[in-house]
């Protein structure tokens, strides 16, 4: 009976890292709406954190992106790298509602911005603010092409 339980508990360990990041590997990279210029950035690691670039000189965060029971990417407020930001309350940010939800087609990163969840107001906010929705002319719906420097 402990054979086939340990047996169990071995292959859930192993298996599930596998399932929780299958669609993050194509990810990996630094990505960006203009390469070298304004728009902010996305940088995705292999091991699904994730560094993104707010607002340029004011807002750098990370986060992490996990994978939901329906295969849809998503990202979440981790920690502020780097702030001059002074109007956003950090403390009542929330870490369990994403920032954004991502699709990877074609070489290409579409992001759907959400914003920051306010667990004090409940709603999201810094929706429109964001460099990337800035240069993606005010859309919400980000596309972000891979950058090689």
């Amino acid at each position: 009976m402990i054979s086939k339980m340990r047996k169990l508990i071995i292959s859930l360990v192993c298996t599930f890292p596998v399932i929780a990041f299958a669609n993050i590997e194509e990810g990996v990279g630094y990505w960006a709406v203009k390469c070298g210029g304004f728009g902010g950035s996305v940088e995705i690691e292999s091991s699904n954190e994730a560094k993104v670039n707010i607002n340029d000189n004011s807002l750098y965060i990370s986060g992490i992106i996990q994978e939901d029971h329906n295969g849809q990417l998503k990202l979440f407020y981790k920690d502020v790298i780097e702030t001059m930001n002074e109007t956003i309350d950090w403390a009542v940010i929330s870490q369990s509602k994403p920032i954004a939800d991502i699709i990877f087609k074609n070489g290409v990163m579409h992001m759907e911005w959400k914003g920051f969840f306010d667990t004090k107001h409940n709603n999201y906010i810094w929706k429109s603010e964001p460099d990337f929705v800035v240069a993606s002319g005010d859309r919400l719906n980000v596309e972000m092409n891979r950058c090689e420097f």
